[in-house]
């Protein structure tokens, strides 16, 4: 089974459902939700600063490399 992922969007300062797929609007995660994310980190917390984009590790890729405001590593 495959991971859902919903779309959201920002309609008059409200988080508002998106009822599409991002393949259906001809997005896809790496070239157009990552980079949103990664220029907007304060959707994902408060205080996060993104320091890398596909960082490799022995498990595979990291979609998003932040830290936090206490120096905690925080990925998505």
């Amino acid at each position: 089974m495959g991971t859902e992922i919903k779309t959201w969007q920002i309609i008059d300062g409200k988080l508002t459902s998106v009822v599409t797929a991002l393949k259906d609007e001809g997005r896809t995660e790496p070239y157009d939700l990552e980079p949103w994310l990664a220029s907007n980190p304060e959707i994902i917390g408060a205080d996060i600063m993104i320091i890398g984009r596909q960082v490799m590790t022995k498990s595979g890729p990291i979609d998003l490399l932040g830290i936090d405001k206490s120096g905690n590593t925080v990925i998505i």
